[in-house]
């Protein structure tokens, strides 16, 4: 029984791997012919995406520097959040709440982020524009704020995980020597957690990354280079989203946004990378401890 159950592990592991090779040929294969007719230093490092002109423009430069606006803006907001809530939970609530707030938070990690947009949308973006007097509230800093939510539970179920798995006798030996609960978090359980907390931090960034829907109802949809959290803008995602249904198949158009679907993978894929080497070198380094 455990050699079919061993097999049937690495099957749908062979299948898993199988599966991500066709996605990456996929989409390469259908961005190469876009050089046919555009630079590749055009589509890179262009400043302008206008593909429906005359002559198109196919520059992804500003696609990409808005995600990475919103993407780091969200990130900054949300670490420290899970950070506070993780702790929260772990070292203040009654062990009975802080069971059924962490079953709320992985209800609420299962929300579809087209609420949050249409709650970005119709509520937040008129209160910024009306009650703060910006120019238009469908902005950076309200898709970083509602990514920052459907984002937050995920790495404070995982932080208040490894909050609670700590080795308990660290635990114990920092209090035996004199060490209230504040001094025990801050400079025993934290300093021996830089890894796994960094290893969270990426794979949010990587859930960030990616997410469509959010910011495609609420950063504006502007294809510029931002100058302020404060102005619209238009991510990676939100392009393909917009424009891929109404975009005719084998025109240089369709290519250049399998182009962004190619580039958004390969980013997507180095920091959730760049996670699993923190995490191995944690584990390895806490081994040889």
């Amino acid at each position: 029984m455990k050699s079919k159950i061993d097999l049937l592990i690495l099957i749908s592991g062979w299948i898993s791997v199988a599966i991500i090779v066709a996605i990456t040929f996929f989409l390469f294969y259908n961005w190469f012919p876009l050089f046919k007719t555009t630079n590749p230093i055009e589509f890179f490092f262009g400043t302008l995406w206008y593909p429906t002109a005359v002559p198109p423009f196919y520059g992804i430069l500003p696609l990409l520097d808005a995600t990475l606006w919103i993407s780091t803006l969200a990130i900054l907001i949300t670490f420290p959040s899970a950070f506070v809530l993780a702790v929260f939970m772990t070292h203040v609530v009654p062990k009975r709440m802080q069971y059924i707030l962490k079953v709320f938070l992985e209800i609420f990690s299962s929300m579809p982020s087209v609420i949050l947009g249409l709650i970005g949308l119709s509520i937040v973006a008129p209160y910024f524009q009306n009650t703060l007097n910006m120019d238009t509230g469908q902005n950076i800093l309200n898709a970083a704020l509602m990514l920052s939510l459907i984002t937050i539970p995920m790495p404070t179920s995982m932080m208040e995980d490894f909050i609670n798995a700590f080795p308990p006798e660290q635990k114990e030996g920092a209090e035996a020597l004199g060490a209230n609960k504040f001094e025990t978090l801050t400079k025993v359980i934290l300093p021996g957690l830089k890894g796994p907390f960094a290893s969270i931090a990426m794979l949010s960034l990587g859930r960030i990354f990616g997410e469509t829907m959010i910011v495609l109802m609420v950063a504006g949809n502007a294809a510029i280079f931002p100058t302020s959290i404060f102005q619209p803008a238009r991510v990676l995602s939100a392009t393909i989203a917009s424009e891929m249904g109404e975009t005719p198949v084998d025109t240089p158009h369709f290519y250049a946004l399998f182009g962004i679907g190619a580039v958004l993978f390969i980013l997507t894929f180095l920091i959730n990378v760049v996670g699993e080497i923190v995490r191995i070198k944690y584990e390895r380094q806490m081994m040889k401890e």
